[in-house]
């Protein structure tokens, strides 16, 4: 095993090494530049890149990170493992998704531009990274009113680096896993297209913080991946039963009003009864109950629960509620 090096940075062999990376000075007279933490091992083994907070108001994978680099022993890794924390400083400081300075979506701008946008030169950056790895997880989801759990497949990796993507999500250890195509542009769609086996873990949400075994779960989740790549011993995560969803179904509002959800996090990582009250609709104005959503399928998956906010009929609740249709069971209904 070798130092790791980036330019002038240096991590020795069984250290742990953190530096900046410029991206460039923005108007306001400041640098911009991205966090990233280096632990490079003792050991020869594969390169694992972990990346948080791509859209600002992603936060919880700050604390997935934190919590994983914390249980890992640089003297006892087998390979290197880099992490950036912030992938979107700017995003990050205006809890949104897009980046305030060009309203650009950073997860639709890879491989990036190095004197392109401001979102365009972060992903360029970020590619540097992705180019000296041999797995990415991505640490995506969730935000102050939208608690999202499950891992998302990507259907555009074919042959090998597919069936490697896919063991590697199994091995994150969530109970729902979704199948479905890459988005263009995005991080793990570059990655997939530079034969780069990836994990997209959808995990977070302001009220995850509430309930600790989310947290410990996507600890567990990195370490479990970690794992699997041959890069620490242990036990990789064994949930009682993994399903593989291969259809979402966005259940819409019929009225515009106040949501009230009728289901808590109770209910992100478990199956739903069909006709299950999902969440109700008040009129603000007529203070009226004016609509009910309910689970559409006999048997319902909920990806993500949201919390009471303003819907309007063309906004989806939650963003799709309902995950449907599992491999291998051939029927409508998880």
């Amino acid at each position: 095993m070798t130092n790791f090096r980036l330019g002038d940075f240096e991590v020795k062999r069984g250290a742990h090494g953190q530096t900046r990376l410029g991206v460039g000075q923005l108007a306001g007279g400041y640098d911009l530049s991205l966090p990233l933490h280096v632990i490079n091992g003792t050991e020869p083994g594969p390169t694992l890149l972990i990346v948080g907070v791509v859209h600002g108001e992603e936060i919880f994978a700050v604390d997935v990170i934190r919590g994983a680099l914390r249980r890992i022993d640089a003297r006892g890794l087998r390979g290197t493992l880099l992490a950036v924390p912030v992938a979107n400083p700017p995003a990050l400081a205006s809890q949104t998704r897009n980046g305030p300075v060009d309203m650009l979506d950073l997860n639709r701008q890879f491989p990036g531009n190095a004197d392109g946008w401001l979102s365009e030169r972060i992903a360029a950056r970020l590619t540097e990274l992705v180019d000296r790895c041999e797995c990415l997880l991505h640490i995506d989801g969730g935000s102050t009113d939208r608690v999202i759990n499950y891992t998302f497949v990507k259907t555009a990796t074919a042959g090998a680096i597919g069936g490697e993507a896919e063991r590697l999500s199994r091995a994150f250890g969530h109970q729902l896993l979704y199948r479905g195509p890459q988005a263009t542009g995005s991080l793990t769609s570059y990655a997939a297209e530079q034969g780069v086996p990836c994990v997209l873990a959808e995990i977070g949400g302001a009220m995850l913080y509430t309930v600790p075994r989310f947290l410990d779960g996507a600890v567990a989740g990195v370490m479990g991946v970690m794992t699997a790549l041959g890069m620490v011993s242990g036990e990789l995560p064994n949930p009682a039963e993994q399903l593989m969803l291969t259809r979402r179904t966005l259940v819409r509002v019929p009225r515009g009003g106040i949501f009230h959800p009728s289901v808590g996090i109770e209910a992100i990582d478990s199956e739903v009864r069909g006709d299950t009250l999902l969440g109700t609709v008040v009129d603000p104005y007529s203070l009226e109950q004016v609509a009910e959503i309910r689970a559409p399928y006999a048997r319902s998956a909920l990806l993500q629960v949201q919390a009471v906010m303003v819907v309007a009929p063309l906004r989806a609740v939650g963003g799709g509620v309902a995950a449907l249709v599992v491999d291998g069971l051939g029927a409508a209904g998880v």
